[in-house]
């Protein structure tokens, strides 16, 4: 179990540690809480781990959480969650749609495309995760279903999950591995026979060209470090025809190859100017982000940013360096 509380954070503290603890608990986001509030802001996570799936349980007053597309394109992380409202009220926004969450509502959203989630009070939910390709696997339409509400008064299925999952994050840890991977495994039947059992009920979209181009694009976020990346390999790893991968992509404002190329560049330039990264040359943090020539990458920086990387890095020295008192 791992656990994240604002109760002994001081009040001006607690929004930093706040996004620091939910940024650890799920995947990279922005949350923003009320500045100005006769009660300070409070937040806690439990978090428990069943082998590839995460569940936990987080409580907390006003906020609102935002997956954006900047921080999809720096932690590429491919992420199913559900969230299944215990207390309180709130709204999941994902792909125009909205999912209005009571007490006993169930709604899935997609880590690979932006999302908000809004809540105007004191709120608790559970929330489930796993990796998207698992859920794939077992249901071709999981991409459709997002921002879908399900109500586990309605629906069997979707009570028991929730049930199951209170259960568990109420339940002593498990002593082994294989016992994990057993309850992972049914967490994910139950999971997939939920969602199936709400698929009529569900305002799907066909299977067109713009699933195929968030399938590329998850694809391509999750191995953009990978220097043989191409039209090809994609193809290939999602089982589709080359021609299919730009047919899907028609439509976008560049290439997908230069849709790449822009994704790399930006991950450079944000290593570039992290002071973590300042004892990395710049030809180290250029072959870490996909480029095989430090001559190619310098020109691809300079005419992508209007600045040479040497350039930028030393911006970066510049700002970070303590100014001195004068006079």
């Amino acid at each position: 179990m791992e656990q994240w509380s604002t109760t002994t954070i001081p009040p001006a503290r607690r929004a930093p540690y706040w996004m620091e603890a939910v940024n650890k608990a799920y995947v990279q986001l922005e949350c923003a809480v009320p500045s100005r509030s006769t009660a300070p802001f409070f937040g806690a996570i439990t978090r428990r781990e069943l082998a590839a799936v995460n569940l936990s349980r987080i409580t907390s007053t006003t906020q609102t959480v935002l997956r954006t597309p900047l921080q999809i394109s720096r932690a590429s992380e491919d992420i199913f969650l559900l969230s299944i409202q215990v207390a309180g009220t709130g709204q999941l926004i994902q792909d125009q749609k909205t999912a209005h969450l009571k007490p006993g509502d169930l709604a899935l959203y997609d880590s690979t495309r932006p999302y908000q989630l809004l809540f105007d009070q004191d709120f608790e939910q559970y929330v489930l995760s796993l990796p998207g390709s698992i859920l794939r696997k077992r249901l071709h339409h999981a991409e459709d279903m997002t921002a879908c509400t399900m109500s586990s008064a309605q629906s069997g299925t979707a009570r028991l999950l929730s049930h199951m999952v209170s259960e568990l994050m109420n339940s002593p840890p498990s002593r082994g591995d294989l016992v994990d991977r057993s309850l992972a495994d049914s967490l994910v039947g139950i999971l997939v026979a939920a969602l199936a059992d709400n698929l009529s009920t569900l305002p799907l979209k066909d299977h067109t060209a713009s699933q195929r181009r968030e399938r590329i694009k998850a694809y391509v976020l999750e191995n953009l470090r990978d220097p043989e990346l191409c039209v090809g390999k994609i193809a290939q790893r999602l089982g589709l025809a080359a021609s299919t991968i730009h047919r899907a992509w028609d439509g976008e404002a560049t290439s997908l190859t230069n849709w790449i190329w822009s994704m790399r560049l930006q991950g450079a330039e944000q290593d570039l100017r992290r002071l973590a990264h300042h004892k990395r040359t710049i030809t180290e943090i250029a072959y870490h982000w996909g480029f095989s020539s430090s001559a190619h990458f310098s020109r691809a920086f300079r005419q992508h940013f209007g600045v040479p990387p040497k350039e930028a890095r030393e911006a970066m020295r510049a700002l970070s360096q303590p100014r001195l008192m004068t006079g």
